[in-house]
C-alpha cells in the first residue's frame, strides 16, 4: 500500500516536476537530486598487529683476563707434580721411586687445588649492554566501512548505504511506472 501512495506521489509529482530534473521525453526513468537530511558514519572494530623492537640496557659480567675463566688445570698439575718429585726425592732418600711417585701425586694434586682456587677468585667486569627483541603490538582499531545517508525526496524520508558521504544533496534515479487497477 505504501508503495502505491509513492508512486502516486511521483506520478503527481512529475506534472511539477522541479526544473533541476533531468527529463527525457519517452524514458520511463530520469535524474533528480534528492536533500540529504542526515549521514552516519559506519565503523568496524578490527584488531591490528603491528610488530616493534623493544629494546632496554641490561647489566653483564665478563671475566677479566682470561676467556676461560681461570687457570690452565693441566699445567698446574704438570708443574705440581715435577715439584711434587723434586720434593719427594729430597724428603725420601731410602726410597727414591717411592718419593718421587707420592711426591708427584701429591704435587699434582696440591696443582689442581690451586688452579682450582684461582679460578673461583677470578675478577669480572660488568658493563651494560643494549637487547633488543622484536614484540607485536595488537591493538583495536576503528576502520570506516562507509555511510547511513538519510535523504528527502518529494515528501518521503529514505535511507540507503553509500561508500562515501554524499554532502547536501543526492543524485536519484527516478523509475515511473503506470499504477494496474
Amino acid at each position: 500500500m505504501k508503495y502505491k501512495m509513492i508512486l502516486v506521489s511521483l506520478i503527481a509529482s512529475l506534472s511539477t516536476a522541479p526544473a533541476f530534473a533531468e527529463h527525457r521525453p519517452g524514458k520511463s526513468s530520469f535524474s533528480d537530486y534528492a536533500r540529504v537530511t542526515h549521514v552516519e558514519p559506519i565503523y568496524r572494530t578490527v584488531q591490528v598487529s603491528r610488530p616493534h623492537e623493544e629494546c632496554r640496557e641490561e647489566e653483564v659480567y665478563y671475566p677479566s683476563g682470561s676467556r676461560h675463566g681461570g687457570g690452565n688445570t693441566a699445567l698446574s698439575m704438570i708443574v705440581g707434580g715435577a715439584l711434587g718429585g723434586v720434593l719427594g726425592h729430597n724428603i725420601s732418600r731410602h726410597h727414591r721411586d717411592t718419593g718421587k711417585i707420592a711426591g708427584a701425586v701429591i704435587g699434582s694434586a696440591i696443582g689442581h687445588e690451586v688452579a682450582e682456587n684461582k679460578r673461583g677468585r677470578q675478577s669480572y667486569r660488568h658493563a651494560y649492554e643494549e637487547r633488543c627483541r622484536t614484540v607485536n603490538e595488537r591493538y583495536s582499531e576503528e576502520k570506516l566501512e562507509g555511510y547511513y545517508v538519510t535523504y528527502r525526496y518529494h515528501g518521503e524520508t529514505l535511507t540507503t548505504r553509500m561508500n562515501r558521504d554524499p554532502g547536501d544533496r543526492l543524485k536519484v534515479r527516478v523509475s515511473v511506472r503506470p499504477v494496474g487497477h
